[in-house]
């Protein structure tokens, strides 16, 4: 299986030069989690929710509007690209050894589209005889709806996470995602008056900006039931309840490729 049989085509790209604001609005009306960024038509950065993450997180961020961001100043520069007739296995290691979620794809430095670990779950769909608790991130990090969200960053950024489930004792309440962040981190640049921003961004807490309840899945769930409910509704993690519907998982996007990359 080739790259050209799985990416996401084609794919969405902006501007360096243009606000923060823009690209925002165009993660978010076309459901995506990641930008080509273009220079005089040449690939020069991939923006992802995790870059606003990183970069909207800084006291300097905060004393800025999205307008005064630039997509330059928050990218990832110089990404690493592949060819269309790549081999998709090649495509699922390259991600998980530069520990990134997706690859522009190219050919003869013309943008074809974007390969990312999500699609990754059209590879794992067929694997009928996997089930989710043998793949699943065992024990993850969590945090409790009073938390801060400024806390909920740290762990996402520090641990490499893509979501952190919200627990209250032990009652799986929802689950925070990067893209959670982002967008709400995002939303208080555009919303609160400059001399209200640090404050209210450092008070803000887990319990305003979770996704409630959580979708999860069980452990004897086959993984190729769990790769469709991501790949249909964009998730990029599902938390993981074994009978007793007890939180004991959480899988990832990045599941999906090490297993693609295995089978493939």
């Amino acid at each position: 299986m080739r790259v050209s049989q799985i990416m996401s085509s084609p794919a969405i790209v902006l501007d360096k030069n243009l606000p923060l604001a823009n690209a925002i609005d165009m993660l978010k009306r076309n459901e995506i989690s990641r930008l080509v960024v273009l220079h005089n038509s040449r690939i020069v950065g991939v923006l992802t929710e995790k870059d606003i993450v990183r970069g909207l997180g800084s006291t300097r961020a905060y004393r800025l509007p999205l307008g005064r961001i630039r997509v330059s100043g928050v990218m990832t520069a110089n990404p690493i690209t592949v060819a269309s007739d790549v081999m998709a296995k090649r495509a699922a290691e390259l991600m998980l050894d530069h520990d990134i979620s997706g690859l522009p794809v190219v050919e003869r430095d013309k943008l074809l589209g974007m390969v990312t670990k999500l699609d990754f779950a059209k590879v794992c769909m067929s694997h009928d005889d996997v089930y989710v608790g043998q793949v699943m991130q065992a024990s993850p990090t969590t945090v409790s709806p009073s938390e801060r969200v400024i806390h909920a960053r740290r762990l996402l950024l520090e641990e490499d996470l893509l979501a952190l489930p919200v627990m209250e004792g032990k009652e799986l309440v929802g689950i925070v995602t990067m893209r959670d962040v982002a967008m709400k981190l995002a939303a208080f640049q555009e919303v609160v008056p400059d001399r209200y921003k640090s404050e209210r961004i450092r008070n803000l807490l887990v319990e305003d900006i979770i996704t409630q309840p959580a979708t999860t899945i069980r452990t004897d769930a086959r993984f190729s039931r769990a790769a469709k409910v991501m790949l249909e509704r964009r998730f990029s993690s599902l938390p993981v309840v074994n009978l007793e519907d007890e939180l004991v998982g959480l899988l990832t996007k990045t599941e999906l490729t090490e297993v693609a990359r295995e089978r493939l």
